[in-house]
């Protein structure tokens, strides 16, 4: 038993548009326009394989690497009882299994490929413990048919409440996924911090489905998932619910037995997969190589269009190539520097910067002074966990709005730049952001001891000591006060009673006095990682958002120069062949008007082949 396949129309649509793609390339390699022919092959080799990226998120020890496991139907990642997933795992198809680690160690340890069988020692919690192997990110390689589709599972390390930097990290990554199955086992309900976060991860990735796993070890897990089913309803939250065991799957497939894979219940999730995540996604890339071959074959038709009726009325062949020729001066003009929609890209990309680093640092700014302010009633040193586990949250979600409203920015910017090109009819695709921009926010939190090395039985010795010295220094002032008083006086204060009271009394203000200094010095120290945490996120995600604006500016600015070629191209092929065309005999003229027709036959088939495939 294999993993089921899980698109059915979406090949069919790809394969039409593929097919019309190579009689176009074909065409076009008659007509001279290896231009074309890099564009029409680019739209083709989207379709061979478009990357479909699931991120399989959750809490540790919920079943998430077995998840994996039964969807890939074969064990993969590593699984076991005292195993926990700590670095990120993509899972992605290749007719061998393999495995590659890309590490960013200080040693200047880059990674490369590693044995599949040791791959505990760099994912798991036992072999790489806090990754503190500085991994990245590891590849796997599977020949499995669910990823021969496409689909590249992303394994995420366990969120630990999901409140803490690894959730909102994760939230980052969204935007750039296609789909997120969040893990839960049926022990019990979905606490508060994964309803919130399903609540933000709706908004931000197109699919979202929640997983309950470990169904066979829980006689109760039906009502667990109607009262989970309940919370997201209340929580406004629709999503696909599927109560799944991975350990009948796996059973299930090492006996053959379809009974028990249908008990399993992944046949379930994998037809959501298939269905809501893999299929749009194949129709998605499917549409926009068809877009894009379905713009060539305009273009090229304009240009043997315009031949063919010069070639049934050649006393227009001077007027036309005048007016030919004014439309490649303004195709010249438009490459230049000083086109409008070049100069409209560049200020709308200055603006873009400018509104994306303000609304940084103006976010930032925001949490630095939430952050005083939880710092001012930072009593006790156990009270910083939660402190540290709310900034880290804030922070990536402030990194993720940055990147989303680069992404929004980058198609705005795209669609004013064509819709003031509209004249030409220019073709320019959209662009998709990748997960490579991924920043886990919590690789730059240095997290010190509020109190130092100061713990446990060192500083309750030297609490005690603090309090001897105030008490000594109460009873030898009470004793040097008793030389200057009567004698009676001094006989009171000299007795053990008030001695011993006036050093308890001391001791005690110097104890008090002890703690707040202490809470002072947390504080401070509370304030420092902040600052350092706050400034150093700010420094490396104002960075890699320039590097991603400045992306966005060269696609955009290349693919309309990129364009405008192609149509000055075809400008002045259509002027060369209209003078050529007018020097002919009939007998020439004759099979040239044949010979176009069959081409205007052929863009006609192409076109309509592609164009039934899109739909």
């Amino acid at each position: 038993m294999t993993a089921t396949a899980t698109a059915t129309a979406a090949p069919s649509a790809a394969d039409a548009v593929r097919t019309g793609s190579l009689e176009l390339a074909r065409l076009l390699g008659q007509l001279e326009r290896p231009d074309l022919v890099g564009r029409v092959t680019a739209a083709a080799a989207r379709l061979q394989r478009p990357s479909t990226i699931v991120a399989v998120v959750g809490e540790f020890k919920q079943g998430k690497s077995s998840l994996v496991n039964g969807l890939l139907g074969q064990p993969v990642c590593p699984v076991d009882d005292d195993l926990a997933t700590s670095a990120i795992t993509l899972v992605r198809h290749g007719e061998q299994p393999g495995a590659v680690v890309r590490r960013n160690g200080s040693d200047g340890d880059k990674g490369g490929p590693i044995p599949i069988d040791t791959l505990h020692d760099w994912v798991s919690e036992r072999g790489n413990a806090g990754n503190h192997k500085g991994v990245e990110r590891v590849e796997i390689t599977a020949p499995s048919a669910i990823l021969a589709q496409g689909l590249v599972l992303v394994d995420t390390p366990g969120m630990g409440g999901l409140g803490a930097g690894h959730a909102a990290a994760t939230l980052a990554f969204l935007p750039f996924a296609d789909g997120l199955i969040l893990v839960s086992d049926a022990s019990s309900e979905l606490s508060a911090p994964e309803i919130d976060f399903l609540r933000r991860a709706v908004e931000l990735c197109p699919t979202v489905m929640f997983a309950q796993t470990k169904i066979d070890l829980y006689p109760e897990w039906e009502r667990i998932v109607n009262l989970n089913r309940g919370h997201l309803e209340r929580a406004g939250v629709r999503i696909p619910i599927v109560a799944v065991s991975s350990h009948l799957r796996s059973v299930a497939l090492a006996r053959k037995d379809r009974s028990l894979n249908e008990a399993s219940r992944f046949p379930e999730l994998i037809a959501h997969l298939g269905n809501e995540v893999v299929t749009p996604a194949k129709e998605s890339a499917a549409a926009r190589s068809a877009h894009d071959v379905q713009g060539v074959v305009r273009l090229v038709r304009s240009g043997l269009e315009q031949e063919r009726q010069l070639l049934d009325d050649p006393s227009a062949i001077a007027g036309a190539v005048a007016a030919i020729e004014q439309a490649n001066a303004r195709i010249e003009h438009l490459r230049g520097p000083g086109a409008r929609w070049s100069v409209l890209v560049n200020d709308r990309i200055s603006d873009l910067t400018t509104s994306v680093t303000h609304a940084l640092r103006s976010g930032m700014r925001d949490i630095s002074r939430e952050m005083d302010e939880r710092v001012e009633v930072l009593k006790k040193g156990d009270e910083w966990d939660e402190v540290t586990r709310h900034l880290q949250t804030r922070v990536a979600d402030e990194v993720t709005r940055a990147f989303v409203a680069v992404e929004q920015g980058d198609r705005s910017i795209r669609a004013e730049a064509v819709e003031l090109l509209a004249e030409e009819q220019l073709d320019l695709g959209s662009s998709r952001a990748t997960a490579g921009r991924r920043i886990d926010v919590t690789s730059m939190w240095r997290e010190k001891s509020l109190d130092g090395d100061e713990r446990g039985l060192k500083a309750n010795l030297k609490t005690g000591l603090t309090g001897a010295r105030g008490a000594q220094g109460g009873v030898m002032m009470f004793g040097m006060m008793g030389s200057f008083l009567p004698g009676a006086a001094a006989v009171m204060i000299a007795s053990n009673p008030v001695l011993l009271g006036a050093g308890a009394l001391f001791g005690g203000m110097q104890i008090i006095e002890d703690r707040k200094r202490k809470v002072a010095q947390r504080r401070q120290s509370a304030r420092q990682q902040v600052r350092q945490f706050i400034d150093d996120v700010q420094f490396e995600v104002t960075n890699e958002l320039s590097g991603l604006i400045r992306q966005a500016h060269r696609e955009i600015r290349d693919g309309l120069t990129t364009r405008l070629a192609e149509l000055q191209r075809t400008y002045m092929s259509a002027a060369q062949r209209a003078q050529a065309d007018a020097k002919q005999t009939q007998e020439q003229q004759a099979g040239r008007k044949a010979a176009l027709d069959q081409q205007l036959a052929a863009l006609t088939k192409i076109a309509q082949v592609v164009e039934g495939g899109a739909r």
